[in-house]
């Protein structure tokens, strides 16, 4: 995903250093989140991806969901999912979900209240 950097800081991973403004590209996103939370980098909206225009449906818990909702979904529970994962793997982060988690899905959803 690509990020702006808002503020100076050297990658501890390669010593180069970025200036704010700098657009990068990480797919990390645990990465991200840090960077985020640090406040030295942000999002950069990218355009949608050719089934995100489609908007490509999902079947779970016997509906189906957009899968941009699915995605927004997952993170607001905590579980890590991004806008390049294929249907299968998100279906597959779903399944690795604990019994809370997947009630929490549910309600996130609206298919539980």
């Amino acid at each position: 995903m690509k990020i702006k950097v808002i503020d100076i800081f050297r990658d501890k991973f390669t010593g180069e250093v970025y200036n704010p403004g700098t657009i990068l590209d990480f797919e990390d996103e645990a990465r991200v989140q840090d960077l985020e939370s640090r406040k030295l980098a942000e999002r950069v909206e990218t355009m949608e991806t050719p089934e995100e225009k489609k908007g490509v449906k999902i079947s779970l818990f016997d509906k189906e969901f957009e899968k941009k909702v699915l995605i927004n979904a997952l993170k607001s529970i905590g579980a890590q999912a991004s806008g390049n994962m294929k249907e299968e793997t998100l279906l597959a982060k779903v399944s690795e979900l604990d019994e809370e988690s997947i009630a929490k899905l549910k309600v996130t959803l609206g298919i539980e209240a």
